[in-house]
């Protein structure tokens, strides 16, 4: 059972602890938060590390030609394809049979689209023609008609 005595010391224990904290704080050397790149791959060769020079602009420039090479590729290949929903397919079921088709292309993130539009629950059983150009929204649009 605690008493008045106790509680006391206890008190004091974390007043204590708190100014050591504060006081060893206080004593040590600031260092910076954050590292300059050049002192990222000083410390980063001193500990053997391989140091790959891609720059940013060039990571982007190269997921930039990708993007619009796939876009070409889509361009080219707008086909319309024929998708069929049997009775009990699920939205996961639905998005990985379009990810064949070649409809979309990522299934999680096309059955995250379906959940959270609202679209999940209102898929028809049927036949649909679809086309490689379509966006998530036309292709949900067109599998609730």
């Amino acid at each position: 059972m605690m008493n008045k005595q106790s509680i006391r010391a206890f008190g004091f224990g974390l007043l204590a602890a708190s100014a050591a904290l504060f006081i060893s704080g206080q004593m040590l050397p600031e260092q910076p938060a954050e590292l300059s790149t050049q002192q990222m791959i000083q410390r980063l060769k001193a500990e053997n590390y391989v140091i790959q020079n891609n720059s940013v602009g060039q990571a982007q420039n190269q997921a930039d030609a990708v993007q619009k090479e796939k876009n070409t590729q889509k361009t080219i290949t707008n086909k319309p394809v024929t998708f069929v929903i049997e009775t009990g397919m699920s939205s996961n079921e639905i998005a990985a049979q379009l990810k064949k088709s070649g409809i979309i292309e990522d299934p999680a993130s096309f059955n995250q689209f379906l959940t959270k539009n609202g679209y999940a629950d209102k898929l028809q059983v049927g036949s649909f023609t679809l086309k490689t150009s379509m966006t998530q929204k036309e292709v949900a649009d067109t599998l609730t008609k």
